[in-house]
Formats: C-alpha cells, structure tokens, sequence
C-alpha cells in the first residue's frame, strides 16, 4: 500500500529535480529586483526572523516532507508556471513572519493539489502500463503544459495544408465539389 502512494511522489519529486537541472544548466538567474522564486530562502544566520518551520497541513506530499525538501519542488512550479509563492500561499515576502503557506484560503491551492495529484496518477499509468525500465521514461510534469504560463496555452491550430491533419496530395481541397467520375 505504501508503494502506492510513493510512486506518484517518487514522479514528482524526479519531475522537480529534471526541471531544476534544466532550469540551472540554462545558467537561470533571478533577475535584480525580481520576486525570488517559491519558497524564498531560508534567512542567513543573524538575518531577520527565524529560520523556515518545518510544513504541516501536507495534503498531497507526505507528512514527512521536510522544508529542505519542499523548497525545490515549490521552486519548481514556480519555475513552471512563471509566477511565485503569493499565488497559492498567504505570502508577503521572502522571510516575511506574516507568511501562511499552510493557510487553504487561496484557490490557486486547491487547484495545485488536484494538478499534483493528476500528474501523479498519469505518471503511476506511464510507468505501470509502459514496460520500460524507469531511467528509460519521461514523466509528465507542470511545465509539460505550462511553459512558464499560470494558465496553460494551447498553439494556435497549424496552418491549413501543412502538418499531420493535411489532406493526401492531389486530393480536392476542403469542401470542394468530388472530381466527377468518383
């Protein structure tokens, strides 16, 4: 039973450390004056305020998670949907003690969970019905939709005539009369 549950975090937390090695090796930084990313940082020693509490109120992630181990995956989904811990969290500012990142009063965060736990269940059918050793199969993640977008946007539809939804060459184009004889 446990396996069952460690398998979608095993994804998820394989699906953060892929997009952070992809986010670092593209030589990503926080631009002066930018909003740190999810999570903040912890304050260096003799900064203002306490270090980070450990996470309660884990609804998706197991209870055990601990905030060195939170902090990255959160790094990550801001990283993938271009925005920060405001969004789903009762946040202020990096280190600020008014923070609330247990606080459920942001819808945002209920939308997170569900989107987590969707990815996970996708990732636990890749791997469940795909016979592929596990090094050998790419996870769904949050960027595999957002790009970098709070709300996922779909391309625009291909140009008619080019790519896999173009007619056969030589046939009669959309909504031409049949060529007589067929």
């Amino acid at each position: 039973m446990r396996l069952q549950h460690a398998l979608p975090v095993f994804a998820i937390v394989l699906m953060t450390a892929s997009i952070t090695s992809a986010h670092a090796s593209a030589g990503a930084q926080t631009p002066a004056g930018a909003q740190p990313p999810a999570g903040g940082q912890p304050p260096a020693a003799g900064g203002r305020g306490a270090a980070p509490a450990e996470p309660h109120n884990l609804k998706v992630l197991p209870t055990s998670t601990t905030t060195a181990q939170i902090l990255p995956i959160m790094r990550n989904f801001s990283a993938a949907l271009g925005t920060n811990c405001g969004h789903c969290h009762v946040w202020t500012a990096a280190g600020d003690p008014s923070n609330d990142y247990a606080a459920d009063t942001k819808p945002a965060k209920v939308v997170a969970r569900v989107m987590m736990q969707m990815v996970g269940e996708i990732n636990q059918k890749l791997a469940a019905n795909i016979q592929k050793p596990a090094d050998q199969l790419t996870a769904v993640g949050c960027m595999t939709c957002h790009r970098g977008e709070i709300i996922p946007k779909l391309p625009p539809p291909a140009a008619r005539g080019a790519g896999a939804g173009a007619p056969p060459a030589g046939a009669p184009p959309a909504g031409a009369p049949p060529a007589p004889g067929r």
